[in-house]
Formats: structure tokens, C-alpha cells, sequence
């Protein structure tokens, strides 16, 4: 069905190519997973599958049904699911959403609403049809991706890092739907940091490094599978004492879609504390972040951030640094180096100062050689490193991290720790931590939290 032959491509700018020399094929009805570290170009290839790069230098073949890709193939039957969801979602409730991909195909009214149906009970989403989009966590807009994509009937399905945004629960019902799909004959092509979920669904594993094939197996490669979690628990006795950095008291917030999103939660964080909070997708992590730092007004309670009572984010400037779970969202400048600097001279710091603060961030995060890259052209890990720095540099009293491991290996999640934890003693910043899944590194925490229907308890 799919055969890739001795694919080359370079991004515009030069640089070493993102694939090189890169050949393989997908038989009808198989499923394939391919892996490998950040930015190795498995994103890249299925775009490049996709017919997505209009720019840069493409050499190679691709074909689709013995048809080449630069021909007159009907793109409508490569279905492809980005790893960022909310850059595919154009409509603001689900049906219209599901709908939009058929009503372009001119898919008789009809047989669009039998589309949709089957769309939405295959990811778990039949009875969120008349939602507002908006108020979907990140791992329903990413089911939500698949249903619209499902929904236009493709024969090939490309996802890049689908389980990304997933809790555990997430995950299985994630492959569970991509095993029915692949057993009504759907040919699936998945992009992977965890292969785990799909150690029974997939035929074959290929392992990219360095935009070619270093390896392909009908198992998990042993050195892709994630390394034991570091034994021992959360920290004894390492909570900072100290003036509280984070203050919240019986908060509360609710949707008109949704209802109760957080409820009467009280909290403090002292200062210099490295926290986790955990709780599944749709539990209110994310909207707990968004109170703290200003972006969410709560309905009720109290909350004081840094030395901020009742914060909104033009009084945190400096003082709160907060990583969205999409990075994507806070990326606009054209430079990285531009991107990072952004606070710093909103901040009317000396340009000396700018310059030094800007290095300091971008080598602390591993980053310092994307200084002239687009921001927005860069893998999705290294825009969530980009990003970090970005809220780093200004040196922040507190840092506030929503889901900040997606797209990141298992050796770029536990440097990712290490760096907070660099970052905590060289500048006494507190760390919180929001994520769906266990951390790497689960004795890295002074305290872990657990969150289930927005309320928050001790783990």
C-alpha cells in the first residue's frame, strides 16, 4: 500500500538533512510503528507521506497504491492526526468538528451523520457532541483529532504521537479503538516515544536515528523500551520551610458545558518546593494552573501567587514564568533568541542584561544551537525547550509546568527534571509540575499531589 523509496529532505535554511536516505514499506492492513528520539524526523516523514512539505529540498519516492504522492493521488485517503491536536481542530463543537472533513468531500447530509456517529463512538466521544471544543481537555481534543479524521473514511491513518496527551486509562482505550479499526482492515502508520500500548497491535517497530533507519524488528527493540522508574518515593523530609510561594484557598470554578471544574481547593507551597500534581485527563489540572497564573478567574476562593494576591497575568510579569501544555500557544516570535528575549524587554531590561539572561536560559535547556531557528519550525520537544527557557529567563519566583513532557523521550524527560532541579537551587524557584503521568524520576518531587474531580489531595 505505502513504499517509501530513498527519501531525502532538508528544511528550508540548510542544516543537516531531516531524512536521509530513508526507505520503507507498509502492506495493507499492518499496523507499523516507528520510534526514536526527539527530532530524529519521524514527524518530518509522515508529513513528507502526507504531501505536507511545500518547501525545502524533497528527493526520493513515495508512492500510495502503486500511485506516487506528487501525482493525482486522492489525499482525502491518507488520514493523518498531528501530534498537536488543537493545530487540526478548526470548528468550535465536536459535530461540527467531525462534520467539517466530510461536507468539504461532498458527502450526502446523510451519510455525513452515520460518519459522525461511528466517528465519535469509536474514540469515546458519543455523547460530547454538542460540547464547545474550548472546554475539552488536551486528551479529548486529541481523540477529538482522531473522530475528524476517522470521519472522512481514510484507507491509510498516520498518527504522530497519539498517546502524548493521554492518561493511562487513555491509552488503552486509544489502542483499543486502533485495534478495530486495523481489524476492519484500516492500514495504520503510528509515530511513538511509548511503544508500550501497542506491543500487541503493531506488526513491525522501526527505529530512526539521525533522519535514516537504524533498526526495524517484529518486537519492541529492547533499547526503545522505557528503563526501570528509579526505585524510592517522594523525598523524606526535603520540603522547603520557609514563606509560602503559592496560597489558595477554597477555590472554586465552573463551565456552563461542564459544570464543576474545581472544587474548594486549598493549597501551599512553600518556597523552593519542587511539586507534582497528578490526576487524569479532564480532572482539572490544567484550569488549576490557569487560576494560578492569572489566565482562569475562579468563581470563588482566594488566591495568592509570589507575593500576588487575586494574580492576573499583567501583575506576575517576571515574577510567575507558566508553560502552556502547547507550546505552540506562547511561540511568535521569528528568532528563538527573540522568543526568549520577549519578556525580558517587556521587562525594559538593559540589552547587555538581555543578551546575557537570553544565553544563560537557552544553555541551561539544552537549546542554544536554535538561537536562529524559526521557533515555530522546530520539533515539538524542542519547542517545549524553547518555551521553558522562554519562562526561565526571566529568573520567575515560581514556575508553573502543565503537562511539560509531551513529545520528549524518556532520556530528554529526566534531563528535563534535572534542569528544574538546577534551576530550583541555582534560583530558589518553586516548581510545580501538572502531568497525566507518573514522572520519570518518581523521587524527584518534595511532594507529590493527586487531583480527581477538582479537588486536590495529598498522594
Amino acid at each position: 500500500m505505502l513504499q517509501v523509496s530513498d527519501l531525502t529532505y532538508s528544511y528550508p535554511g540548510g542544516g543537516a538533512p531531516a531524512l536521509s536516505g530513508f526507505s520503507f514499506q507498509v502492506r495493507p492492513g499492518e499496523c507499523v510503528c516507528i520510534t526514536g528520539n526527539s527530532g530524529c524526523g519521524k514527524t518530518t516523514l509522515l508529513m513528507a507521506i502526507k504531501g505536507l512539505l511545500h518547501q525545502g529540498s524533497l528527493a526520493g519516492e513515495i508512492r500510495f497504491n502503486g500511485d506516487a504522492i506528487t501525482g493525482g493521488v486522492d489525499r482525502s485517503a491518507i488520514g493523518f492526526v498531528f501530534q498537536n491536536a488543537e493545530s487540526q481542530i478548526l470548528c468550535t463543537t465536536v459535530y461540527d468538528e467531525v462534520a467539517f472533513g466530510p461536507e468539504n468531500l461532498c458527502v450526502p447530509p446523510g451519510e455525513i451523520c452515520h460518519r459522525i456517529g461511528a466517528a465519535l463512538d469509536a474514540v469515546g466521544l458519543a455523547a460530547f457532541g454538542d460540547r464547545n471544543v474550548e472546554r475539552f481537555s488536551a486528551g479529548q481534543k486529541h481523540r477529538l483529532a482522531i473522530a475528524s479524521v476517522l470521519s472522512m473514511e481514510p484507507r491509510l491513518l498516520l498518527l504522530d504521537e497519539p498517546t502524548a496527551q493521554l492518561d493511562a486509562v487513555g491509552k488503552e482505550e486509544l489502542a483499543a479503538v486502533l485495534e478495530g479499526l486495523k481489524s476492519r482492515g484500516m492500514t495504520l502508520v503510528i509515530v511513538e516515544h511509548n511503544l508500550l500500548p501497542f506491543r500487541e497491535l503493531a506488526d513491525r517497530f522501526l527505529v530512526m536515528e539521525a533522519g535514516r533507519l537504524r533498526d526495524m524488528s517484529d518486537s519492541i527493540p529492547v533499547d526503545c523500551l522505557p528503563p526501570p522508574a528509579a526505585s524510592g518515593s517522594v523525598r523524606s523530609g526535603s520540603v522547603k520551610e520557609g514563606s509560602p510561594a503559592v496560597i489558595v484557598e477554597n477555590l472554586t470554578l465552573s463551565y456552563p458545558e461542564t459544570g464543576e471544574v474545581l472544587r474548594n481547593v486549598s493549597l501551599t507551597i512553600n518556597r523552593g518546593e519542587l511539586v507534582h500534581l497528578y490526576g487524569i485527563n479532564g480532572s482539572g489540572k490544567s484550569t488549576f494552573l490557569r487560576c494560578l497564573a492569572g489566565i482562569s478567574k475562579p468563581d470563588g476562593g482566594s488566591v495568592e501567587v509570589a507575593g500576588v494576591r487575586g494574580p492576573h497575568s499583567g501583575r506576575l510579569l517576571g515574577k510567575v514564568g507558566y508553560l502552556f501544555q502547547n507550546p505552540q500557544r506562547q511561540l511568535f516570535e521569528d528568532t528563538v533568541f527573540d522568543e526568549v528575549a520577549f519578556a525580558l524587554r517587556k521587562m525594559r531590561m538593559p540589552k547587555d542584561r538581555v543578551q546575557s539572561a537570553v544565553s544563560e536560559a537557552l544553555h541551561i535547556c539544552e537549546a542554544g544551537h536554535l538561537a536562529e531557528r524559526l521557533p515555530l519550525s522546530l520539533s515539538f520537544g524542542e519547542q517545549h525547550r524553547v518555551t521553558l527557557a522562554s519562562v526561565i529567563a526571566p529568573r520567575p519566583e515560581v514556575l508553573l509546568l502543565d503537562e511539560p513532557f509531551a513529545g520528549l523521550d524518556v532520556r530528554q524527560r529526566r534531563r528535563f527534571l534535572s534542569i528544574l532541579t538546577d534551576i530550583r537551587d541555582q534560583y530558589g524557584a518553586t516548581v510545580l509540575i501538572a502531568s497525566h503521568d507518573p514522572l520519570p524520576d518518581p523521587t524527584w518531587p518534595d511532594r507529590a499531589l493527586f487531583m480527581e474531580g477538582g479537588a486536590i489531595g495529598e498522594s
